[in-house]
């Protein structure tokens, strides 16, 4: 681990504020606390990512470049600094909040997943990571990067103990330790991610990932596929979504109140989730959509990305996108 990257305790800083955390929790180091103190602060870490932090793919459609970096410095420089709002795919700020717990010493090594399509009933190959925290021998899986179908908390990787996905809500989540259908060897098991909620009979997977460590080499691999797949959808839709809390209001600027009032994130707890997906906007919480907006062109869908996750576009940055196929005709 002597050759992993780290931040100095001016980038956790930088960390801290960007996420809202109050001052009083900005840590340089957790290896003196105990372990009940390591993982309440992992899973205020957590909340705080998954509010601030955007899952999103605005690089692959609005830049010039469209090239996706997921070395830590780079990542630090994209997504910390204020007030650019900006987040990034699952390699991206699980590779960065990776960077921050191996910094403030937690035991911690990433691990990849396969994603589960429910049009084909089939896992894909490589294409998402996970962390996986280990705190007084027990691990979590931790991962801040699967937009709003991702888990909310520390999973402890306990076959089928299901929990509550959001703090309200109907929402369950668990993990199992089984094999996929599409192992040839049925003996290999790996844990699955499932859910269910109010509209389905049974648990849906997600995704599934392996317990064993990938390296940062192995990450800039995975990141091949969704960076640059002609059959990942990545490449084809503008995504932006991030969690929300119950302090925030639909009728307000949403994202407005998560940057302006830090409040909102720390006492405020996750019960819903923001998603723009290509044309349409949605707020969902607790459950039920209680926003959703139809974008009609590129300016009303520019000024959503402004408005709820507090992303500004330069005007290079919004010319990259016409006449491409993500581009709101």
């Amino acid at each position: 681990m002597t050759n992993r990257p780290r931040f100095i305790n001016e980038q956790l800083q930088d960390f801290f504020r960007r996420i809202s955390l109050p001052r009083s929790e900005w840590y340089n180091t957790i290896v003196d606390h105990g372990g009940n103190s390591q993982l309440a602060y992992l899973q205020t870490l957590q909340k705080h990512t998954l509010v601030r932090i955007p899952f999103e793919n605005i690089t692959q459609h609005y830049s010039w470049h469209r090239t996706i970096n997921v070395r830590p410095q780079h990542l630090f420089n994209k997504i910390v600094p204020q007030p650019s709002n900006r987040g990034g795919y699952c390699m991206e700020v699980n590779s960065l909040f990776h960077t921050v717990l191996l910094s403030l010493g937690y035991m911690v090594y990433m691990a990849g997943a396969r994603v589960y399509s429910k049009e084909t009933r089939k896992y894909g190959g490589f294409s998402h990571c996970v962390n996986i925290v280990m705190i007084d021998g027990k691990k979590y899986m931790v991962d801040v990067g699967f937009g709003a179908n991702g888990p909310t908390f520390p999973v402890p990787l306990l076959h089928n103990e299901p929990q509550k996905h959001m703090s309200t809500g109907t929402t369950m989540i668990r993990i199992m330790n089984e094999p996929i259908p599409q192992a040839v060897d049925q003996s290999q098991k790996v844990w699955v991610y499932q859910q269910l909620n109010e509209t389905d009979f049974e648990w849906a997977p997600r995704f599934c990932f392996v317990e064993f460590e990938f390296l940062l080499e192995d990450i800039r691999g995975l990141n091949l596929n969704p960076w640059k797949s002609p059959t990942s959808w990545f490449t084809q839709k503008v995504i932006v979504s991030r969690f929300t809390t119950n302090m925030e209001n639909e009728e307000t600027e949403a994202a407005k109140l998560a940057w302006d009032d830090p409040k909102a994130v720390d006492e405020g707890t996750i019960n819903g989730d923001l998603v723009l997906f290509h044309d349409t906007l949605k707020w969902r919480r607790d459950g039920k959509t209680k926003l959703e907006v139809q974008f009609e062109n590129e300016k009303q869908r520019i000024d959503a990305i402004w408005k709820y996750f507090g992303i500004e576009l330069d005007e290079e940055d919004r010319l990259a996108i016409l006449g491409t196929v993500s581009q709101i005709k």
